[in-house]
């Protein structure tokens, strides 16, 4: 099976305050998953440097997409805990992809990605859905940009957009194809044309821009703390 890829996009709205929401994540959501489960590799978060909504991300390096069926990381949604459970009903949205690796230009010496040591500190995501050709021009493009670190794209097997915000319906259950995840180590290189130019490539959208917030430690990397 081919290596995967979690992005979970999450906003908490007017029901959950911005300190209960970072309490759940911090001290119960990542750890059952990071400190117990070897699959994960890595996990970081993201805040939004865009003033647009959902405001957080989570992104988790897995080591193969039968671990999205597997007993122990599905038991973990279908055993919630009562705190767990009462928050993510009263979220605003909650928006997770699982996916597997499409493409991958490579690791670099400038970050470690999402692993706890060094990891990389801004980040630009969209959709798209045209794949064929169209990554492997932008790499060849962004890599002349100084302070570019990585480029990604992870293909979408499934998804759920759950929360107070979120229309019934098929139509606001719908994803991009692909998820594109660019890693910089300035926000300032948004602005270069290269970068700009990937904005214009046809089948472009949910662009983003993140900051990183915090990179976790986690069983898989061997550095959780004594």
């Amino acid at each position: 099976m081919p290596p995967g890829f979690l992005c979970v996009f999450a906003e908490p709205g007017q029901q959950v305050t911005l300190d209960e929401f970072q309490d759940w994540y911090n001290s119960e959501h990542v750890p059952l998953r990071l400190n117990h489960l070897p699959s994960f590799l890595s996990g970081a978060r993201y805040s939004a440097s865009d003033s647009q909504i959902p405001s957080w991300i989570a992104l988790y390096d897995i080591d193969d997409t039968s671990t999205f069926q597997h007993e122990s990381y599905t038991r973990l949604r279908a055993n919630r805990s009562p705190r767990e459970s009462a928050l993510v009903q009263r979220l605003e949205i909650l928006d997770r992809r699982t996916c597997q690796y499409a493409y991958d230009s490579g690791e670099s010496s400038l970050s470690s990605s999402l692993k706890y040591e060094n990891p990389t500190p801004v980040l630009l995501t969209l959709g798209l859905n045209l794949l064929e050709g169209t990554i492997d021009d932008w790499a060849s493009n962004v890599k002349r940009v100084d302070g570019w670190v990585r480029t990604r794209a992870f293909l979408c097997i499934d998804s759920l957009k759950t929360g107070l915000g979120i229309p019934a319906g098929p139509e606001a259950q719908k994803v991009p194809k692909y998820l594109v995840v660019l890693e910089f180590t300035s926000a300032s290189l948004f602005d270069h044309q290269s970068v700009k130019d990937i904005l214009t490539a046809p089948g472009i959208e949910e662009v983003r821009t993140w900051e990183l917030y915090r990179a976790y430690p986690c069983v898989a990397q061997g550095n959780l703390p004594a």
